[in-house]
């Protein structure tokens, strides 16, 4: 039997109705494959094996989302020092930040990805393609972008493009996401904060006025664009749309530019290796490449029956 180890987040948070991890648990368990799960600080180095302390899981329905309840999860069997050889898969699913406790994550799985174990996504992408800056990749497809730390070169593209969007590079679900102007009062005080008093280096982005009708979640599956999109609307006077900050989430068929813009990313993520990512479009711009921990696939599988965890596992079946 197929044996998976799911990283993530501790199970007992999960929101059953939305997380895309709890899809790939009911999914593998459809498939018969035995489901492990452990916190990403239970793993760890001996020598140069990889082992980590796991709890085998025993799954208690199938995809039938509609019918999901609480009791969902049953702990079978915990294993301590656990050699992670012994397993076909690792899915790593825990959230970003993306900090050295992170980097250190991906270095161990590299140790299972060499004794043959297969890493979703692998280790050194993880590591080496950050989803903010990984659409510096594809000029031709993003709005005019900067990744800085400087305070004159921040303020100088502000005053060129007007209309701003500046982030924090590691963090997600629009955290920490604000809309600046040359013209703000706050602009100071926000730049000052999201840099650590510019210490640390933020992308600045010119706004693009789309993001108020929402943006796109597309999935890439082994390099194959899903045909359906979630598309996050932001709530009234707000420029995110994230589920996680109060947006609503609507199931819509992708569009002819979609499908150009996501097949060039496609290309981009075959070529690196990389079978399940998560893409961000507003408008017709590129904004993000989660290949982490994406999520959507929940309200996609309920709304048109495409189950993308399922397209993922067939493909590494092909592997295997």
């Amino acid at each position: 039997m197929q044996k998976l180890l799911i990283i993530s987040d501790p199970i007992e948070k999960f929101n059953i109705n939305g997380d895309t991890t709890y899809l790939l648990m009911l999914t593998a368990k459809d498939l018969g494959i035995e489901i492990y799960n452990c916190l990403p600080q239970e793993l760890y180095l001996k020598g140069n094996t990889a082992y980590a302390n796991v709890r085998m899981l025993q799954i208690n329905h199938g995809t039938d989302l509609i019918h999901s309840t609480p009791d969902w999860v049953n702990i079978i069997e915990t294993k301590e020092e656990f050699n992670l050889n012994n397993f076909d898969s690792i899915m790593v699913r825990n959230d970003p930040p993306f900090n050295m406790e992170y980097y250190y994550l991906t270095q161990i799985l590299e140790f299972a990805e060499k004794a043959g174990v297969k890493v979703v996504n692998p280790a050194a992408c993880l590591r080496n393609f950050n989803e903010k800056l990984a659409i510096l990749n594809f000029p031709e497809l993003i709005t005019p972008t900067l990744v800085s730390r400087d305070k004159k070169v921040i303020f100088n593209f502000i005053a060129e493009h007007g209309n701003c969007v500046a982030k924090p590079i590691d963090m997600m679900a629009g955290r920490g996401v604000f809309k600046i102007s040359p013209e703000d009062p706050n602009q100071a005080a926000i730049l000052e904060n999201l840099t650590n008093y510019y210490t640390q280096t933020i992308m600045v982005q010119r706004f693009i006025p789309e993001v108020i009708l929402g943006d796109k979640r597309i999935f890439i599956v082994n390099g194959k664009v899903i045909d359906y999109c979630l598309y996050r609307i932001p709530q009234k006077g707000q420029i995110r749309g994230n589920l996680a900050v109060g947006g609503r989430g609507e199931v819509h068929k992708l569009d002819e530019n979609d499908y150009v813009l996501a097949n060039k990313v496609a290309k981009w993520l075959i070529e690196n290796h990389i079978p399940f990512a998560g893409i961000d479009v507003i408008g017709k711009c590129l904004t993000e490449i989660n290949i982490t921990s994406p999520t959507g696939a929940q309200q996609i599988f309920r709304d048109t029956g495409i189950n993308v965890t399922k397209l993922l596992f067939d493909g590494l079946a092909e592997i295997n």
